[in-house]
């Protein structure tokens, strides 16, 4: 996974309560062990406040920040893309003609996000991201892509990066994210890109 931008202010929240929690958790455990005169051996140090941040965090990136309570008092605001969501491309390559079936395999931290999709004849995976929450028209997830084709491709096919915009909504109590592609140099393409959410990944 690669780390990914974000509008969200929510980041400069959380870490100052990390920061307070942490400070009182080492005073507390520093407290415990004074009051009921636990001696650790020379070679067990007891966890500093960078030990408590960096444990926090950690909590914070790999789960607490998919809790529903969190995102519901307004402290975090982030989506979880991840999952796994099944759909189709359409391209410029065949005016549209076709509905080309695809997969996109999403996983995601607070602050890594990997996104995958495969079709029948090519594989992509994101190098970079950008998840934009401050958006009327809800969360807008872009990021630039490489795509390399299977060895059952046409011929025409190349390796080549691109870029993929897509939005995330609601529709019919389904999630969606749909939007647009740009295929660079090699392929020169356009095209429309729509997947509903299947199975969320805890």
């Amino acid at each position: 996974m690669h780390p990914y931008s974000t509008d969200s202010s929510e980041k400069q929240a959380i870490q100052p309560v990390l920061a307070l929690t942490s400070v009182g958790a080492s005073w507390l455990l520093h407290a415990m062990t004074g009051h009921f005169h636990i001696v650790l051996p020379w070679w067990i140090e007891l966890p500093s406040v960078i030990a408590f941040y960096g444990i926090g965090y950690e909590l914070v990136d790999r789960s607490l920040w998919k809790g529903q309570l969190l995102h519901r008092v307004g402290v975090l605001n982030l989506p979880n893309l991840s999952g796994t969501w099944e759909g189709y491309v359409t391209s410029t390559f065949d005016s549209h003609a076709d509905k080309h079936a695809a997969t996109i395999e999403v996983r995601q931290t607070w602050t890594r996000i990997v996104v995958t999709l495969r079709t029948d004849h090519s594989e992509s995976h994101s190098l970079a991201a950008a998840l934009l929450v401050d958006r009327s028209f809800g969360p807008l997830l872009s990021y630039e892509y490489l795509n390399e084709p299977r060895p059952n491709a046409l011929a025409a096919m190349q390796a080549h990066r691109g870029t993929a915009r897509l939005r995330l909504q609601s529709a019919r109590g389904v999630e969606v994210l749909d939007g647009e592609y740009y295929a660079g140099r090699g392929r020169e393409n356009q095209g429309i890109m729509y997947f509903e959410r299947r199975r969320r990944r805890t």
